[in-house]
Formats: structure tokens, sequence, C-alpha cells
């Protein structure tokens, strides 16, 4: 594969869980109290994570600061393993977070154009 096949690959992991985590935060933050059976958390910790789910997945939709974004999904996927266990969901989080940190927002992400405008700022700068 492509460097543009690759990015244009992480582009749409990146779209599609920035829309889940919209979703589930929305679901949660709607109905709190069935969140915190279906999640087996207790409800100190669903409305926070609910909230930061929602942020992160809004950071994501538009790509701006990806790889920070990564770094939170894949503390917050650790963090729900090591206090609640193993569950399909936070490991995922966790590795799409860390593949996030690693390979940055990928296509159509805002990163890309602020960098771009930065080493143009930097150009004229040293000129």
């Amino acid at each position: 594969m492509s460097g543009r096949t690759h990015s244009r690959v992480t582009g749409w992991i990146r779209l599609i869980v920035a829309v889940y985590l919209i979703a589930a935060a929305v679901l949660t933050l709607a109905d709190p109290q069935r969140a915190v059976v279906e999640q087996g958390m207790p409800m100190g910790a669903v409305l926070p994570v609910a909230g930061l789910s929602f942020t992160l997945g809004v950071f994501l939709l538009t790509g701006f600061m990806s790889r920070v974004c990564g770094l939170v999904l894949a503390c917050l996927g650790a963090w729900q393993v090591a206090s609640y266990g193993l569950g399909v969901v936070p490991v995922l989080e966790g590795l799409v977070g860390v593949h996030f940190m690693l390979r940055g927002g990928g296509a159509w992400a805002m990163d890309i154009y602020v960098q771009k405008m930065q080493e143009r700022a930097r150009r004229r700068l040293s000129t």
C-alpha cells in the first residue's frame, strides 16, 4: 500500500472512531442510569468518560491535534482495562489511540493544513 492509501485508511478510521465516540457519549449522557448498567462502571466514572469521549470525538472529527487525541484515547482505554477489566471497546480504543499517536490523523485532518501553514510562516521568517 502506498503512503497515500495509508493516509486515507487512517483518515477513515479517524472519522469512524470520531462518530462512534460522539454517538456513545450522547447515548450515555441521554440516559446515564442505563449506561451505568450496560458499562458496569459507577456513575462517578461514566459521566466523565462520556464527556471525554465526546470531546475526543469532536477533535478527531475535525482532525485537530490527532496525535494528542490518540495519546488521550490510548490512556483512556488503558485506564478502563486496568480499572474494569478486559473488554473489546477499551482494548480497541487503546490500540486505535496508539495508531493515531504514531501515524497522526491521516487524510483530511486539520493537522496537515496547520503544519503547512506553520512551515510557510517559518520560511517567511527565515528569509
